[in-house]
């Protein structure tokens, strides 16, 4: 059985030093430690370059791929939570972390290595024309070597700085013998002032070598689309400005209750824990540290914090730490060489020394692709006095009934969840009734009731995230039939855990779900919790049908999709690490948009046959369709040219990944394929969560209808169309029949 959380820990950052927290902490439970630790990660970011391999990726010695570590993947290795959103606020006093559009986030230990921003005040223009550096994970993104520009200025002379002047230079001028100027400009009397003179000395030589210009003890003081202005009333041109500079702590943790020097960096002791506020840790750039913040030292901060983290959740005394003195650096520059310094030796640049660099590097971001299985053992934390009262610690945990969460902590989630629903949205919220047994409405006169059931497994580990989808996989069963959703009853199974633990994530998760239901104006009438291994949501759905006349079926009539396919594939490969964090992102998004607006628009035109496709699949869903329809003489034609997938399906489709469930989907709804395309069959059993409505519309209108649904934002797709040939079959063809 698992064990109940005792602690939550909430990682907010995916820098350097947290990626080996969470390194660290996959492998200890491996070795079945720390089960009893909820982990929680909250990333802006899907991805986190290693900044050490950076300038060679700008180089073009390294794909985008190749150095970067995927969160979403690395967090599923660990056992933990993974929230991609970026956090508004903190209250340190009250242990909370505040995120957009949901409630607060409680945790017991919280460590952040979320790096630093670049200052724009600093220099006159930069917001507008500039490229920072900095936040690094989206650089990539914001600066594209590719792009038309022939004079380049590089604004700081740093390592990074060089690295970077020297790299554009190999690329652009050496190898793409484009006639560019590069200049680097920078504020105090010489290069790199982190490392030794020497190192200064060779790096200006290769500048020089190179004909990169060198203003030293220089200020940029405003910057334009097309020059930036300097010290001594001097300008230079720039078609392409990057800021590699002094950095800035985000505002928010300058205005929280966090103690910080006076630049707003996180002031923490030799244990990397926060100088006010004994649960919080700090590393990377937005630690404020008696030594330079290269990346080196997050990097070599990462098991000293990992390490103290565990300590501190066993209760245990933390190890102190303080960086060396003396510590090796390898600065690339460009054409395979690197310089090398360590304390007050440095060495020439070097083939030798760069690809010691590679090695180094190499070796770090392949740490972080094994997969990991893990075994769960005893808990290893300390209870706490006020603690021992708690249901999750008692000898013997009840079940059925006695699982339930208690009245006062129920009732508490229920209404902090209201009360974030009620400020975050227009619609009047219904208020759910805890004292009541149950609910009672009145239905619509002449209105026929409509109800259905689904129950999920937590197939994202953001509660709030899935909350909301539940909810609207439930709904959209109602919506396939042409019926108004009104009532909601959730049951929820809840994983063991510390009553404070499972309160905020009921909280989260009821949030996530009355959002959804809000905008949809359904009322959640109530529900039921119990506890069990793992998290689960379903939801119970009545609505109301006011009836109509069924549309007249012909041959030729279109068959529309509004979602594409590829939820189960991706699930699964993400499962077994082969599906990267976008992708995985890309299919949650689509599982979070609602069925609603599609259903309301199908609806103007008259009461289509209508489908949702969810868990058995397209095929399945299909035959289902033709088999209600009250003339059973149609067969259903599809495209596989015009069916739409996701990104990322046909790739896992190649590497042979499979949903559990396809198997079994295929042998329900044979479908019989007439000519061969590119098309993997395996994606018309391919089950969906929260997928998309299947509508049959007359062959006149289709177009009309393809349209309005395109104009909503919704990615629908004539996939295929029926034919009345008395076959009652499935048959899929490369492209539509002339």
């Amino acid at each position: 059985m698992q064990h109940p959380y005792l602690k939550h820990l909430v990682l907010l950052g995916g820098g350097h030093a947290q990626v080996t927290v969470l390194k660290e902490i996959a492998t200890a439970r491996k070795r079945g430690l720390f089960s009893e630790v909820q982990i929680t990660l909250i990333s802006r970011d899907m991805m986190t370059p290693y900044s050490g391999m950076l300038p060679g990726y700008f180089e073009g010695r390294y794909d985008e791929d190749e150095i970067n570590i995927d969160l979403s993947l690395l967090a599923n290795q660990a056992g933990a939570r993974f929230i991609h959103k970026e956090v508004q606020d903190i209250d340190a006093n009250a242990q909370q972390v505040m995120i957009a559009d949901r409630p607060p986030i409680s945790y017991d230990i919280l460590s952040i290595n979320i790096g630093s921003q670049t200052d724009w005040l600093a220099i006159d223009g930069a917001y507008e024309h500039a490229v920072p550096v900095k936040p690094i994970s989206t650089l990539t993104k914001r600066f594209n070597p590719q792009d038309d520009f022939s004079s380049l200025v590089i604004i700081g002379g740093g390592a990074a700085g060089v690295e970077m002047a020297l790299a554009m230079h190999h690329r652009l001028v050496v190898q793409s013998k484009r006639n560019l100027s590069i200049t680097l400009v920078h504020r105090g009397p010489r290069l790199v002032p982190e490392f030794p003179r020497r190192a200064a000395e060779l790096l200006k030589k290769e500048l020089d070598k190179k004909r990169i210009r060198l203003f030293l003890n220089t200020e940029a003081l405003k910057i334009t689309a097309s020059h930036v202005h300097l010290t001594g009333r001097r300008q230079i041109e720039a078609d392409k400005t990057l800021l590699i500079t002094g950095s800035s702590a985000p505002p928010f943790i300058k205005k929280s209750n966090i103690a910080t020097d006076d630049k707003g960096f996180i002031a923490v002791d030799e244990s990397l824990r926060s100088a006010s506020h004994p649960q919080i840790f700090a590393a990377g750039d937005i630690a404020s540290l008696p030594r330079s913040k290269a990346g080196v030292f997050a990097v070599r901060a990462g098991p000293i914090l990992a390490e103290n983290i565990k300590k501190a959740i066993l209760g245990q005394p933390l190890r102190y730490w303080q960086p060396q003195k003396k510590y090796m650096a390898l600065i690339g520059t460009g054409g395979n060489k690197a310089l090398l310094t360590r304390g007050n030796v440095t060495l020439a640049p070097s083939e030798r020394a760069w690809r010691l660099k590679e090695r180094i590097d190499r070796k770090f971001i392949q740490k972080f692709s094994p997969t990991l299985s893990m075994d769960i053992e005893k808990p290893a934390i300390a209870i706490q006095d006020g603690e021992t009262t708690d249901p999750a610690l008692l000898p013997m945990r009840c079940l059925g009934c006695g699982a339930k969460t208690g009245f006062d902590d129920l009732n508490n989630a229920i209404r902090e969840a209201e009360k974030f629903v009620a400020q975050t949205k227009r619609r009047k919220l219904q208020p759910i009734a805890t004292t009541s047994d149950s609910y009672v409405f009145t239905p619509p006169l002449g209105a026929n009731i409509v109800q259905s059931v689904d129950m999920l497994s937590a197939i994202v580990s953001d509660p709030h995230s899935f909350g909301r989808i539940a909810a609207l996989h439930a709904m959209s069963d109602l919506f396939a039939s042409h019926a108004r959703p009104y009532t909601a009853l959730a049951i929820v199974n809840l994983p063991p855990a510390l009553t404070t633990i499972k309160n905020n994530d009921l909280t989260q998760l009821l949030a996530g779900a009355m959002l959804a239901l809000n905008e949809e104006g359904v009322i959640l009438a109530g529900g039921h919790t119990s506890e069990a291994d793992a998290l689960q949501v379903g939801f119970a759905i009545t609505g109301f049908d006011q009836g109509g006349t069924e549309i007249k079926l012909d041959s030729g009539d279109a068959l529309i999709l509004t979602k594409p396919l590829g939820i189960g594939i991706i699930m699964a490969g993400y499962r077994q690490g082969l599906s990267d964090g976008n992708i995985w992102q890309n299919a949650i998004s689509l599982m979070e948009k609602s069925n609603g607006r599609a259903a309301k628009i199908l609806q103007q035109f008259g009461r289509l046959p209508m489908t949702d496709v969810t868990g058995f699949g397209l095929a399945r869903h299909l035959m289902s369709l033709l088999d209600r329809l009250k003339d059973k003489a149609f067969s259903a034609e599809l495209w596989g040219r015009s069916i739409p997938l996701l990104a990322g399906v046909q790739e896992l489709h190649h590497k042979g990944v499979k949903s559990s469930l396809n198997e079994k989907n295929a042998t329900s709804a044979p479908v019989r394929v007439i000519e061969d395309n590119p098309f993997p069959q395996s994606m018309l059993y391919d089950p969906q969560t929260s997928g998309g409505l299947l509508a049959i519309v007359p062959k006149a209108e289709a177009e009309d209808v393809l349209n309005q649904l395109r104009q909503a934002g919704i990615e629908a797709s004539i996939i295929g169309n029926i034919m009345k040939d008395n076959q009652a079959e499935i048959r899929l063809y490369a492209h539509p029949r002339d």
